[in-house]
């Protein structure tokens, strides 16, 4: 099995999709992701057979029982799937660590033979051989580009990671 681990801001809800949808009168509920980061992530979904794994905060609103948040969260999993990248899992929640325990506990759980994280932050240091060769730092302000997607596809397929 091969594994994207998504973050969602500053990866695929960037500032312009954010304006954007502002711009549009969206409202939070109805807000747009970035396009182009979700057409990066549909293609490393298409191209490598990966799950997406919401490793993103954003993953306590999946069984929140807000209707605002559940709404948000409709949204957020409609244009995932749209986009070819449904969400298969979630990181589980961890008292302690970082966001690198959670990916590590979720890896521990189900071996794959290859793993992406996607985040615009790096917060491995509990478990940093889980992000070591594995991490592709995304710019927020641009969310997912070409350099990030060829980083993403090569560590996906076991080609060289110095892209």
């Amino acid at each position: 099995m091969k594994a994207i681990f998504l973050d969602i801001d500053g990866v695929i809800a960037t500032p312009v999709s954010v304006r954007l949808s502002y711009l549009l009168g969206l409202t939070p509920e109805k807000q747009w992701y970035d396009p182009v980061s979700l057409n990066y992530l549909g293609r490393l979904v298409s191209e490598t057979g990966a799950v997406v794994v919401l490793a993103s905060n954003w993953r306590s609103g999946i069984h929140g029982e807000h209707p605002f948040e559940q709404e948000v969260m409709r949204n957020l999993l409609a244009q995932l799937e749209e986009a070819g990248a449904p969400v298969a899992d979630l990181t589980p929640h961890m008292v302690d660590g970082d966001r690198s325990t959670e990916v590590g506990a979720w890896l521990d759980e189900h071996p794959c033979t290859a793993w992406v994280i996607l985040d615009d932050l790096a917060r491995f240091e509990s478990r940093p051989e889980v992000a070591e060769g594995h991490l592709v730092r995304i710019e927020e302000s641009d969310g997912i580009g070409p350099m990030d997607y060829r980083r993403a596809l090569a560590i996906l397929q076991g080609s060289d990671r110095t892209l």
